[in-house]
């Protein structure tokens, strides 16, 4: 029985110090992907980071490394590569995601429960629990969301393999939309998680006017409340700064809105 126990501890110890080292080599190469971009072999010595994170990387465990190699294919211009790995990241979140998504009404295929982002209060428990509890944090799960939509992006006009990528674009879609539904049941204050969800429901097959609408009009509420808000401060070049940044998403979402209202009639199509 004691030895039992002792091979037991001995596993877990291992389990352990890979997942820690794996990790230790996803900052190294997080470090080159941002900090030391510019430093002499950054590409090369962040490449070397992530696969020896790969080699160490559990498929059960955290997204880390398959999702900071994307990352890394996304900067080489290798989208397609890029696909496969958040395809993969994704995986591993999904069932925490659509859990936390159901709760806003946005888990699994049932994407809204009306057209005006009608939200059913739900209640987590046993597996999903776990499963929510095990996620990565927010910063991590948007940065996801981010790159799911851009892999989605480079599928968009892709023609070779057409079945394929269909399904992988979709999915990539898919994706984001359960990432950004558990974000949005965490903290529903943060307004790039509402704009986000309409570019998403903007890039689906066949598009999701009515959702896009909704999450971009959200997203434009909270913006206007913000530039209120700024502008009652005193006006210094950090203020000034900021409300130019604000008033410039204003302006973009309202350009996506118009794109939303000529889509929606056939009138002005035809003009």
């Amino acid at each position: 029985l004691k030895s039992n126990l002792s091979d037991e501890n001995l596993q877990q110890t291992l389990v352990e110090t890979r997942r820690q080292l794996c990790g230790g080599y996803c900052s190294v190469a997080e470090l080159y992907l941002t900090d030391l971009c510019f430093e002499e072999n950054a590409e090369q010595n962040c490449e070397s980071a992530l696969e020896a994170a790969l080699n160490l990387d559990d498929p059960t465990s955290s997204p880390d490394a398959v999702q900071a190699m994307a990352n890394l294919r996304l900067s080489q211009c290798r989208g397609f590569e890029a696909v496969a790995f958040m395809l993969e990241a994704y995986k591993r979140v999904k069932v925490g995601c659509e859990a936390m998504a159901d709760l806003v009404g946005l888990g699994g295929d049932q994407g809204m429960n009306s057209e005006n982002g009608e939200r059913a209060a739900k209640e987590l428990k046993g597996e999903a629990l776990d499963a929510t509890n095990s996620l990565p944090g927010f910063e991590f799960r948007c940065q996801m969301a981010k790159l799911l939509l851009e892999c989605a992006s480079i599928l968009e006009d892709v023609t070779s393999d057409g079945a394929k990528r269909t399904e992988q674009r979709q999915g990539c879609v898919e994706g984001a939309i359960q990432v950004l539904g558990s974000l949005l049941a965490e903290n529903d204050e943060v307004i790039e998680i509402w704009y986000l969800l309409g570019c998403a429901f903007e890039s689906t097959e066949p598009k999701s006017d009515e959702a896009s609408k909704y999450y971009f009009e959200t997203a434009l509420d909270m913006l206007e409340k913000v530039k209120k808000g700024l502008k009652r401060e005193m006006p210094t070049d950090e203020v000034k700064d900021e409300i130019e940044d604000v008033k410039q998403k204003i302006k973009d979402i309202k350009q996506r809105l118009d794109e939303i209202a000529k889509t929606g009639d056939p009138a002005m199509e035809e003009d």
